[in-house]
């Protein structure tokens, strides 16, 4: 119980972070021409591109998420990051029937809250305002950032070698996740929302068992 109200509050907390920016943003500028949820692609959504174009995603995207980065890190980092409290997959660690709590953090506190911000509202901002390529590359590179900058902030001493693959495995979800978004499907974040969560929480499943 303790677990799932730790995960209910830092879904809670994630939703406020990430949604105040946007938020902010389409009520000074948008709230007039447009509900909120619909601004930020909490749409329906449909094809928009071949059906051949979703299958090679699919396939892109199964070979991307299966492999494994941390095969390129040497074994005392990998501990040390394993072993480290301020990682929040390792509060699962072990824990196989922490279920409930996985699934509430990873589609919530992560898959939720950090597509609104990114592929929500950063992408959509800058695909409107340079291209939508250059505003998809552009938001990948802004969200394999922010995660060199957690570690930074978390005080994980891990090196720039490990900091150079988290950038680039982090940033080229994102890219494929924004990809997902606007060319395939009709820039509905609801695609790139289930597929952060799923892979998130198979992600923790994998430390919690």
């Amino acid at each position: 119980m303790e677990l799932i109200l730790s995960s209910i509050s830092t879904s809670i907390a994630n939703l406020i972070i990430f949604s105040l920016l946007p938020f902010l943003w389409w009520f000074f500028r948008h709230r007039k021409e447009t509900g909120f949820f619909r601004w930020i692609g909490f749409i329906r959504p449909h094809l928009r591109s071949k059906w051949w174009g979703l299958i090679v995603f699919a396939v892109v995207y199964y070979f991307f998420y299966n492999f494994d980065f941390t095969r390129l890190v040497d074994p005392d980092t990998l501990a040390y990051i394993e072993s480290s409290s301020a990682v929040s997959a390792n509060a699962f660690a072990g824990l196989g029937a922490a279920i409930v709590p996985a699934l509430i953090e990873n589609f919530i506190a992560n898959g939720v809250a950090e597509e609104i911000l990114y592929r929500g509202f950063l992408c959509k901002r800058l695909c409107g305002k340079l291209g939508t390529v250059v505003g998809i590359l552009l938001q990948a590179v802004l969200f394999g950032l922010m995660h060199n900058i957690l570690y930074i902030i978390a005080g994980l001493n891990v090196g720039l070698w490990y900091h150079t693959l988290t950038f680039l495995f982090t940033g080229m979800g994102a890219l494929l996740l924004g990809w997902l978004n606007e060319k395939i499907f009709n820039g509905s974040i609801l695609p790139s929302i289930l597929l952060h969560g799923a892979g998130n929480f198979i992600s923790t499943m994998l430390v919690a068992f």
